[in-house]
């Protein structure tokens, strides 16, 4: 009976495992890994936000997937694999410009708005560099980001971005998204946009089993 909770719990992990879509790595300038990245945007001859702006473009470049159904991988491994959301996209990306000697912090909120869809709502953290007293917002997720001009607006305080958060966030998602494949399992239709899709692309209908999605 002891081994009941851990035959369920696999049990019901299993569909996310299995429907996971195998990595489609790619590798922009060469790049495979962060200490790639890292010794790429050394090379590239740019300095303070012109480097910062390239380094979000290369971590935008190397990921191919948005996707949930992966997050036990650390930042490092899904950069790797050219998969990921929030956490593993913009934790590669602030572990770069740390290497590089930025002053970069990780924050996050419970709730931002997509300024092209006004009546989506979900959590996201992102990266906040600051360079000779002006701190901007950077964030890797859309193709059209900027250092200081990003595609959503938080709707919520903004705050730091932990360890403890990182493994909060993580662990919600991961309830989440095992009820969310079940639901889809039993029902025969499609996963939602919100779990897995092109990277760099938007979710464009809402949906009711939506409101808890981290981008």
């Amino acid at each position: 009976m002891r081994w009941a909770p851990v035959a369920l719990a696999a049990a019901a992990v299993a569909p996310v495992v299995a429907g996971t879509p195998r990595p489609r790595p790619v590798h922009p300038e060469g790049v495979r890994s962060l200490a790639d990245a890292v010794a790429v945007c050394r090379d590239i001859g740019l300095r303070d936000w012109d480097l910062v702006r390239y380094a979000q473009e290369l971590v935008h470049r190397k990921f191919t997937r948005y996707s949930i159904l992966s997050l036990w991988e650390p930042p490092a491994l899904a950069f790797r694999n050219s998969r990921g959301y929030c956490n593993q996209y913009n934790g590669a990306l602030w572990h770069i410009l740390r290497e590089l000697g930025f002053d970069a912090q990780r924050v996050f909120a419970t709730r931002v708005r997509q300024d092209s869809n006004p009546w989506w709502r979900m959590g996201h953290s992102w990266v906040q560099v600051t360079i000779d007293g002006r701190t901007l917002d950077v964030c890797a997720g859309m193709p059209d980001n900027r250092p200081g001009n990003v595609s959503f607006i938080p709707v919520t305080e903004v705050l730091p971005f932990g360890t403890f958060t990182y493994w909060n966030t993580n662990n919600g998602m991961i309830v989440f998204t095992i009820g969310t494949v079940w639901r889809s399992l039993l029902s025969r239709r499609e996963l939602p946009r919100w779990v897995e899709r092109e990277f760099g692309t938007r979710v464009h209908q809402p949906g009711p089993d939506a409101a808890g999605e981290t981008v």
